[in-house]
């Protein structure tokens, strides 16, 4: 199997040691690799975990190792662990050569690689030159850059606009089915206030909330594909104000004596691009915290999420 990653470089008009601590420090990283998230606070703990803090609440993003201090370190993405992003530090020109290899792709199943390559690269292209303009003192030239190309979030699935998330789950795929199908479950990791209703498991089967007040159905999710134990696709029905429709994809597959869930969420190209790129990330991350509660139902432990979403 070919390896497949992504190679970006740039060069810095600084010295190695304040590149490294733009990149490591995370009270200075957080400036310029999530622009478009003003008043995030980042921590890194003992393990390396990175957690980036809106408020009081708390999203684990990260893996930051230092491999070997001033020449490398390298970031793997939270809770998938798949994907690795390793920065290497060289000088040069009396300055510093920073370049970034993105690795990890061929874990994922073949048909969820090539499509992810071109929003990532871009996103690390932008991401680069916000590095360079931080460690300069100058503006950032893409202050609304977006995270989750970085950790290769985003896809372009059948020319339709995509976020991806994954997570291995240390339960058999016939629970995780059931946590992801069950209706009677949702309310464990997903809405705990909130009662679910299933017409059918089948194709044309809905999921939904009943109005109490109207008898109606409200957050419809109606199946459009079943593939019992492997796959479910889900297409969310227009509620005004919002007429833009998503399918939501969930893929189970065995992995390591547990298995692994893939979420895709397909959709957002009809919005505004002033609004597109927003919802995307938004959602990237929450999703990514709605797996961090799957794995947790699943496996019997406390949600960490637990007012859900």
């Amino acid at each position: 199997m070919d390896k497949l990653a992504i190679e970006r470089n740039i060069w810095i008009d600084a010295p190695r040691e304040q590149v490294w601590q733009a990149v490591t420090d995370v009270n200075q990283f957080v400036q310029w690799f999530l622009p478009n998230m003003p008043g995030a606070v980042m921590k890194r703990d003992d393990s390396g975990k990175v957690t980036v803090f809106l408020g009081e609440m708390g999203v684990d993003i990260a893996l930051m190792d230092l491999v070997d201090p001033l020449k490398q370190m390298s970031i793997r993405s939270l809770p998938e662990k798949l994907l690795t992003t390793t920065y290497t530090f060289d000088d040069e020109r009396g300055g510093t050569q920073v370049k970034v290899n993105m690795t990890g792709f061929e874990a994922l199943p073949e048909d969820m690689r090539q499509d992810r390559f071109q929003l990532s690269s871009t996103g690390w292209e932008q991401s680069l030159k916000n590095l360079q303009a931080y460690v300069d003192g100058a503006a950032l030239p893409f202050p609304q850059a977006f995270t989750s190309p970085l950790f290769g979030y985003w896809r372009e699935f059948q020319k339709r606009l995509a976020i991806e998330r994954n997570i291995w789950i240390n339960a058999p795929r016939e629970r995780v089915w059931n946590a992801v199908t069950d209706p009677t479950q949702f309310p464990a990791w997903f809405s705990p206030t909130t009662t679910w209703n299933l017409s059918a498991l089948d194709v044309g089967g809905r999921y939904y909330v009943e109005n109490p007040e109207t008898n109606t159905e409200m957050y419809v999710q109606v199946i459009e594909a079943l593939d019992s134990h492997h796959q479910i696709v889900l297409r969310a029905l227009p509620e005004p104000p919002d007429t833009v429709v998503k399918t939501q994809i969930y893929t189970l597959v065995d992995e390591n004596g547990g298995t692994r869930l893939y979420v895709t969420l397909i959709g957002y190209e009809p919005e505004a691009e002033s609004t597109r790129w927003g919802h995307m990330e938004q959602d990237a991350f929450g999703f990514g915290m709605m797996l961090q509660n799957i794995k947790a139902h699943a496996e019997g432990q406390s949600l960490p999420f637990p007012w859900g979403f």
